[in-house]
């Protein structure tokens, strides 16, 4: 599971979480836990990145990003709250994704394609614009 502490880090007091983007990413976390819970079952490992101390992935900006970040459109997802990438060092998570397309709509949730997400999984609850299920960045 992701908590939100674990999910903002260190931008929990950034004056970019507004209201709205602070109920965006407790929406993101229901269903990225609840998709968590079901792959547990199922035998899925989601390591803890050495980084952050949990599954979110990066140094600083796997969660939650302020606009001031240099990763990310202006209004990315991260920057919106609605969007994180979990640490997936081997693509042990992906595989099971991609694998299990079905169980990622039933939770709402859209990841980008594993060939483009090395070491990690990110994952939405905002449909792409290509409304895919995996897709391109």
């Amino acid at each position: 599971m992701i908590f939100i502490d674990q999910y903002l880090g260190l931008w929990a007091k950034s004056k970019d979480l507004t209201a709205a983007r602070l109920a965006n990413a407790n929406k993101l976390l229901l269903a990225v836990n609840g998709l968590m819970v079901e792959m547990e079952a199922d035998g899925v490992n989601f390591p803890v990145n050495p980084a952050t101390h949990s599954q979110v992935s990066g140094a600083t900006f796997g969660g939650f990003r302020p606009h001031s970040c240099p990763q990310g459109a202006p209004h990315s997802n991260h920057k919106e709250g609605l969007a994180v990438d979990i640490y997936d060092p081997k693509g042990e998570i992906d595989a099971w994704l991609v694998a299990h397309k079905d169980r990622m709509e039933y939770h709402g949730v859209y990841i980008e394609d594993p060939a483009s997400t090395t070491h990690w999984s990110h994952w939405q609850n905002i449909a792409p614009h290509s409304g895919h299920r995996i897709f391109q960045p």
